[in-house]
């Protein structure tokens, strides 16, 4: 099988799929071959999308559809599902790419922006995994993706909402990998570095010069780039799929220093706190 034709037969559902790391998914799946079905609020944007995701299409059997819901609705999002279910049967390869982040200290995230991260980062997730999973154990078979971070598995200053919402996820996956496993329906993980989207020009605005400095300058790496690893990821069946070596070495590093990790943390927390002052 050549690598345009790797996905050929099989169709994939992307949340977030009209922007940002989810159309570049998209892209690289119809590339080799595979159809899918994006989902995102935007009708405009997805009308977008499609015709250019058609225009990669390379196989007769291949087709670019998309579905405008809110994935934090459940019945919303399940009612708006069935058409594509009945008309294509169960995906192969169901990929929750939506996600959203803003950074600021505890006390200044206000409550409506807690729900915000954690329904569309996590219990959209949940959402369209509840409508999938069984459908996918009743045919054992199928791929289960979800968009982790650093954030993951490393929590520093200014993120109390989006870690806690990202850590979520890697519960989610690592319970369901356990659960599914039995029934050939596997899972993975992403845990994507800074990638050049909408989404972290957004963040950039708002991110408190604490959370610059303990973060570092680190060059993002284009959306492209960061969605060819994950396919990569996807075909070997990996479970945990990181698609650069900074992120690799962080995630290795946590795991070494174990608690002392938060010994770092606190020594880089606290030559940001000097250099800017708590107020920052």
């Amino acid at each position: 099988m050549t690598q345009e034709s790797v996905f050929a037969n099989t169709y994939a559902v992307i949340s977030g799929g009209s922007s940002g790391i989810g159309f570049a998914i998209a892209k690289q799946f119809v590339k080799r071959g595979g159809s899918v079905v994006l989902l995102a609020r935007q009708v405009e944007k997805l009308k977008h999308c499609q015709q250019e995701l058609q225009l990669l299409c390379k196989l007769e059997r291949q087709f670019v559809e998309f579905c405008s819901v809110d994935l934090c609705d459940f019945e919303a999002l399940q009612t708006a599902l069935h058409p594509f279910l009945e008309k294509h049967g169960t995906p192969e390869y169901v990929i929750h790419s939506a996600g959203v982040v803003y950074p600021a200290v505890f006390e200044k995230t206000n409550i409506d922006r807690f729900h915000w991260m954690m329904d569309t980062n996590y219990f959209a997730a949940v959402n369209l995994f509840q409508i999938m999973v069984p459908l996918m154990k009743a045919r054992k078979s199928g791929h289960l993706v979800a968009m982790g971070s650093a954030a993951s598995f490393l929590a520093i200053w200014g993120y109390s909402a989006y870690n806690g919402s990202k850590f979520a996820i890697r519960g989610l996956c690592d319970t369901l990998r356990s659960e599914l496993k039995p029934y050939n329906v596997k899972v993975s993980i992403v845990f994507p570095p800074d990638t050049d989207t909408p989404q972290l020009a957004y963040e950039n605005q708002f991110k408190p010069k604490i959370t610059q400095e303990i973060a570092g300058t680190i060059q993002p790496l284009s959306a492209d780039f960061v969605a060819e690893k994950i396919i990569e990821g996807i075909i070997k069946n990996k479970y945990m799929i990181m698609p650069d070596t900074g992120t690799k070495i962080v995630f290795r590093l946590v795991n070494f220093l174990g608690g002392g990790t938060y010994k770092l943390l606190d020594y880089l927390t606290s030559k940001a706190i000097k250099k800017y002052g708590l107020d920052s």
